[in-house]
């Protein structure tokens, strides 16, 4: 008996060790904790109110909390659905807290920057995830299921996605912290800002070729059609279906976000309450009702 209650305050105390590991900041640490058995998954992602958001008219919707466009809310209500659990976190990241998730970042994040809203995410996933490790989705990412993704995270130093290994896109980034390859790709994307981080991350990793990477194709994040096209915000926006590649495969969908707050054409849909937006007849609506 005295044998057995020695193994259960053994496995007790590796619990405890195990899970404050996860809360411990210090780079030494985080090393060793890839090979905790008890690892704990951040996914991170960042959202701020677009400057083509109508605050006025907010306050007329439905939903008078309602600060960001409902897309993007609801987007985020499906991946705390999806992500937070026992050894997984959402961290949303916002113009009030990314500072607490990054060291020495030269640019300022918020609604009035100069720099486009693609850019400084991109640049602020590099610098969040050669800090902090883990996964790092855009805004207006849909998520079915990260499961394998993060295994893959934990097990390769970096992982990407796209239509083929050295031409992904840069809405979805995975990395363990202080990677060499995660160094690279901050590195060039900080001196060359704000240029394509899309060119940036294709030429760091044709130029370096990085060994211990895993990428998933383009019928994993939903960018590419069953006819092998890319897909753009315009398909989202119609009332025809997506078709794309392997529908069992999804993992998550990046809609190219960037062009709904870049385009004034999109004000209107930016500006939809909820409920007008599930009765609308757009494919987004449709895919978001049945997820």
């Amino acid at each position: 008996m005295k044998q057995i209650y020695q193994i259960l305050l053994f496995l007790f105390v590796l619990y405890v060790i195990c899970n404050l590991m996860n809360r411990i900041n210090i780079p030494v640490i985080k090393d060793i904790n890839n090979f905790n058995p008890l690892k704990s998954y951040n996914v991170y992602t960042y959202i701020e109110t677009p400057t083509n958001f109508n605050n006025e008219k907010k306050i007329q919707l439905l939903s008078k909390n309602l600060d960001i466009p409902i897309f993007f809310k609801l987007c985020l209500e499906l991946m705390e659905e999806k992500i937070n659990g026992l050894n997984t976190s959402l961290v949303v990241l916002t113009p009030q807290n990314y500072l607490n998730y990054v060291n020495d970042f030269p640019i300022k994040m918020c609604p009035t920057s100069e720099y486009s809203l693609k850019n400084r995410v991109d640049l602020l996933s590099t610098y969040v995830l050669e800090k902090n490790g883990g996964l790092f989705i855009s805004p207006g990412t849909i998520v079915y299921s990260l499961n394998d993704i993060l295994s893959k995270v934990n097990s390769f130093d970096f992982v990407t996605f796209g239509r083929s290994r050295y031409n992904p896109n840069s809405y979805i980034l995975g990395s363990k912290h202080n990677g060499e390859f995660i160094r690279s790709y901050k590195k060039q994307l900080t001196l060359n800002f704000p240029s394509s981080s899309d060119n940036i991350l294709r030429k760091t990793l044709s130029e370096n070729h990085f060994k211990n990477g895993y990428h998933y194709s383009g019928e994993y994040d939903g960018s590419v059609s069953k006819s092998n096209n890319k897909i753009f915000i315009t398909d989202y926006l119609g009332q025809t279906n997506i078709r794309y590649k392997d529908i069992n495969k999804l993992s998550l969908i990046s809609v190219p976000y960037e062009e709904l707050l870049r385009n004034q054409e999109y004000y209107w849909f930016n500006n939809l309450s909820r409920d007008q937006f599930y009765d609308s007849d757009i494919f987004v609506s449709r895919l978001l009702k049945n997820t």
